[in-house]
């Protein structure tokens, strides 16, 4: 009866083990929220980039801008003059001359836009005082970068475009050459864009330029000059934290449960069945999983009884 009483006593341990462990359990982490991050817009009416080689052949690099702004700002000038060491002895050269020239950048919890006007414009370069390089009636470039919405770019092309005293048509979809004899090449592009899911820029006008004035001491010019630029980057909202996912509490356990079967079950109002914290399952599972614990082993102890019953007749 010893053997019989330790190994109902095991399988009861063995039955209150499986009822007392987690089917299992639910966790959840906080979502990191993001802070707000303010949009951003620049403009720039004018903008020469250029390596000029004098005739003695020292190289002067020009880097000069007209109506440059950050938002949020405002600026009108109608002028860009420049000094450039060497060219014209030493006198300010008139680079850009407009009627009207003006950079706007503005920027809200909702909207980052820029915009760029020009109106009636020649633009010249070092050794070329009497030529001019790039001759337009009115340019304007737009671009818009909503928080909301997908980033634009807009460029209006000018009602008239000259070259080096000739007259252009842009194309819109590569670089317009202009050659003039015994003073150079020139490439127009016109309205170059790019447009991603949260910035836009534009130029109107994209001029590269390789120029051998010989004249006021400039040998050659090189480089780039850009006709209404602007960019913009959109807002972005702040992201609240996702709320922290909280376990169910568990009600108390009752006094005799062993303690790996604590704070497993809940029990329900009297004529409903059982349920069990965690997992959902009722508590008709639980009790037939112990059950099944239980018939196993009973059947191993009619199996003891009756060998030890076998064992004795043969000592008869």
């Amino acid at each position: 009866m010893s053997v019989l009483r330790s190994v109902a006593a095991s399988a009861l341990a063995v039955s209150a083990l499986t009822v007392g462990l987690p089917v299992s359990s639910a966790s959840a982490a906080d979502a990191a929220g993001t802070p707000a991050r303010p949009g951003r817009a620049s403009a720039v009416t004018a903008e020469l980039t250029l390596d000029v080689t004098l005739l003695n052949a020292v190289d002067v690099p020009v880097d000069v801008s007209l109506n440059r702004v950050e938002s949020p700002a405002q600026r009108d000038g109608a002028m860009l003059t420049a000094k450039v060491d060497g060219v014209d002895g030493g006198r300010p050269v008139t680079l850009v001359k407009a009627e009207v020239g003006r950079s706007v950048a503005k920027v809200d919890e909702k909207l980052a836009s820029a915009s760029v006007k020009l109106v009636d414009a020649d633009v010249h370069v070092p050794g070329l005082p009497l030529t001019t390089l790039l001759g337009l009636e009115a340019m304007s470039a737009q671009a818009n970068c909503p928080v909301d919405g997908q980033p634009t770019a807009d460029v209006t092309a000018p009602a008239k475009l000259t070259v080096l005293g000739k007259s252009v048509t842009v194309g819109l979809n590569s670089p317009t050459r202009v050659d003039v004899p015994a003073i150079g090449s020139v490439d127009v592009e016109f309205a170059k864009k790019t447009v991603t899911s949260s910035k836009a820029a534009a130029s109107a006008l994209e001029v590269k330029i390789a120029l051998n004035p010989l004249n006021l001491n400039v040998a050659k010019v090189n480089g780039t000059v850009t006709v209404a630029s602007v960019s913009c980057e959109k807002p972005v909202a702040a992201v609240a934290p996702a709320a922290e996912v909280s376990s169910p509490p568990a009600s108390s356990p009752a006094a005799s449960a062993p303690a790996s079967a604590q704070n497993r079950a809940v029990p329900k109002a009297e004529g409903q069945g059982e349920e069990l914290a965690y997992t959902g399952s009722n508590g008709t599972t639980v009790l037939a999983a112990g059950g099944g614990t239980l018939l196993v082993a009973g059947g191993a102890a009619v199996w003891m009884t009756r060998r030890r019953r076998a064992a004795h007749a043969r000592h008869r």
